[in-house]
């Protein structure tokens, strides 16, 4: 597992603060182990933990992308899917998924701060454990909903949107006033549903940094959703209102290079 790093972002809100609101982002831990990105946090003080999709491994193995290609493009992934799949099996034991690396990350996190989540495309089939150790723990899901938070005298909507079915959900939300602040798994659906809104500030991973950072401006490799040396793999986009996690752990039997696992913290000043 490679070394986790700590990147910081600072966003203006525009609104008179008594002093700045720390945030913690974190991104598709893939039920991998994330002590190492806990003992960062803990460094950091955050005010709130966001954790935005794929925390756990709920979902069928079948190829996330087959259907989003042409014919041979479709052909070259699924085979790329199913290679991964089978090496991953021969990986180490502790690099493999395992709930119980969820259940430690969440106990320690909701220990330092509120801890906020959205679902990713990894979690389409949650069951009711998951469910239970959630609220167990006092982790609040957003999955297609908002609520207010108040931090000191920073007031916003922290929105959680799902990868599925957000169609009927995300009006409502975009039509709500004040300051508007969103978890959004994939940024594909930041820049087909999103960019033009008035959302203030997105929070996205997905990407994983493109697996592979390739060049001086660090471009990824294969970028889900995006293909070969897809733009939007890593940093902050959209006149600084999307900030693309490039994720807390490694699912692919190919090694992180050039591209370290990351805790993303935000200063809203």
């Amino acid at each position: 597992m490679s070394k986790a790093v700590v990147t910081r972002y600072t966003v203006d809100s525009g609104l008179h603060l008594s002093r700045p609101v720390r945030i913690a982002h974190v991104s598709d831990i893939h039920e991998r182990p994330c002590d190492d990105i806990l003992a960062l946090i803990r460094r950091e003080k955050p005010d709130l933990i966001m954790i935005t999709g794929d925390t756990f491994e709920r979902y069928d193995n079948r190829p996330q992308y087959e259907m989003e290609h042409r014919p041979i493009k479709r052909l070259i992934v699924t085979l790329i899917h199913y290679a991964n799949f089978l090496l991953t099996k021969l990986l180490p034991k502790k690099d493999k998924a395992n709930i119980e690396n969820v259940k430690r990350f969440l106990e320690g996190a909701t220990e330092l701060a509120p801890v906020y989540m959205s679902l990713g495309n990894h979690e389409q089939q949650l069951i009711d454990d998951d469910y239970l150790l959630l609220g167990k723990l006092g982790v609040t899901l957003l999955d297609n909903a908002d609520t207010p938070v108040q931090v000191r005298d920073f007031s916003f909507i922290l929105g959680g949107m799902s990868v599925w079915d957000y169609e009927e959900w995300l009006p409502t939300y975009l039509n709500k006033s004040g300051y508007k602040l969103l978890m959004c798994h994939r940024p594909n659906e930041y820049f087909d549903h999103i960019e033009d809104s008035d959302v203030d500030l997105t929070l996205s991973g997905h990407t994983h940094g493109g697996q592979i950072r390739i060049g001086k401006k660090g471009r990824g490799f294969f970028v889900p959703g995006q293909g070969v040396f897809g733009k939007f793999a890593h940093g902050r986009f959209s006149d600084g209102r999307l900030i693309i996690s490039a994720g807390c752990s490694n699912t692919a039997a190919c090694p992180r290079w050039f591209n370290p696992r990351e805790l993303v913290i935000v200063e809203v000043k």
